[in-house]
């Protein structure tokens, strides 16, 4: 049984008219005629009372009906979402993100959400090297994350700039008083600089290594201490180094 032959017992049952449900269909009497044959016939049921004069329900056809309406509109319903998903109006969106991000993102997503009130968004925190690969495999549908060699190298992903952020470096307050004025980088070349001790740890002493080298001409001296760059805050105010990293994490963390 197809949906051919619900549309076509529908319309004979509304119209108890072979050929008006013909003209309504834009098909041939005949061809109409012959659907409801075939499919009485694979049902093993009469559906209609048919004479010269008149068609009508049996009792088997009117069950039959609320049954083959409810069919038709659950297609046509799938109809419909599957096209709002086409145009990206409903289904899903798995996004994987660095722990932190800057404020564009709730603000994004609660704009996205009244255009396209159908998606269902999902956030995973996810690191940046990670991403990588969970975008490749499909876990993820979009990564948000720092700019890296891994992005920039992948032929099957692209990269579009979101935001752009200066680099700030945290230090305690009695390493540089805030009567000495505005920091170099390079007053900063013989302190410990931190890093997390996770995997994400060498991703992000790769990220250090080049803004020292490329701005102030040294090689940072490395301490990896904490999980996060919360704890490793916590070891900038204790005085066991300094921290680099893009201003807008360290505003969200100060």
């Amino acid at each position: 049984m197809e949906l051919r032959h619900l549309r076509y017992f529908v319309a004979v049952a509304e119209a108890l008219s072979f050929r008006k449900a013909a003209r309504r269909l834009l098909v041939s009497a005949a061809a109409v005629s012959q659907q409801m044959a075939d499919l009485e016939n694979e049902l093993g049921l009469k559906l209609f009372n048919r004479n010269s004069r008149r068609v009508e329900l049996t009792e088997v056809g009117r069950v039959f009906l609320r049954g083959a309406r409810r069919m038709l509109a659950t297609a046509q319903e799938a109809v419909a979402q599957a096209q709002e998903a086409a145009r990206g109006e409903r289904g899903r969106l798995t996004i994987g993100s660095i722990r932190l991000v800057h404020d564009f993102l709730p603000d994004a997503l609660a704009r996205f959400r009244e255009r396209f009130p159908l998606v269902e968004v999902t956030v995973l925190d996810i690191d940046n090297r990670s991403q990588v690969e969970a975008l490749e495999n499909g876990k993820i549908m979009l990564g948000i994350g720092y700019a890296s060699s891994d992005l920039v190298e992948s032929e099957s992903l692209t990269v579009t700039p979101l935001l752009r952020s200066s680099f700030s470096i945290a230090c305690a307050e009695h390493r540089w008083p805030a009567k000495r004025g505005r920091p170099k980088l390079a007053d900063f070349r013989e302190d410990n600089f931190l890093a997390p001790c996770t995997e994400a740890g060498d991703e992000y002493t790769h990220l250090v290594r080049t803004v020292c080298q490329r701005d102030a001409g040294f090689e940072p001296n490395f301490l990896k201490l904490g999980n996060s760059l919360e704890s490793l805050l916590s070891m900038v105010a204790a005085g066991r180094g300094v921290l680099l990293a893009p201003a807008i994490f360290i505003v969200q963390l100060a």
